[in-house]
């Protein structure tokens, strides 16, 4: 999502460094790729995965229909606050830029 994000901002001559979220995600994965890959961890993601796998799709499919509805509203619009937008306002914002195909 980030890469998106980045992707927009760069073709639309935005320093990404203007998106607050979008530098507050960098830092946070930043910071999970500099925990050490211990064993507990390596037992913790595979069960993680198991759980994840089991459970009903209704986050997911309840987070497309929000970016889009978001998408369309910035569409022709004037572009969001990037220092106070979220990272999900950031996200549809993006996908607002894509050319039409």
């Amino acid at each position: 999502m980030g890469a998106v994000i980045r992707n927009a901002l760069a073709r639309a001559g935005i320093d990404a460094a203007q998106a607050t979220r979008l530098c507050l995600a960098d830092e946070a994965a930043a910071a999970l790729a500099a925990l050490p890959d211990t064993p507990e961890l390596q037992c913790a993601e595979s069960n993680g995965w198991a759980v994840a796998e089991a459970q009903p799709r209704a986050r997911e499919d309840a987070f497309t229909p929000k970016i889009l509805a978001l998408a369309e509203g910035f569409a022709g619009a004037p572009p969001p606050n990037f220092a106070d937008a979220s990272f999900a306002e950031l996200f549809a914002w993006s996908f607002a830029q894509l050319p039409a195909e």
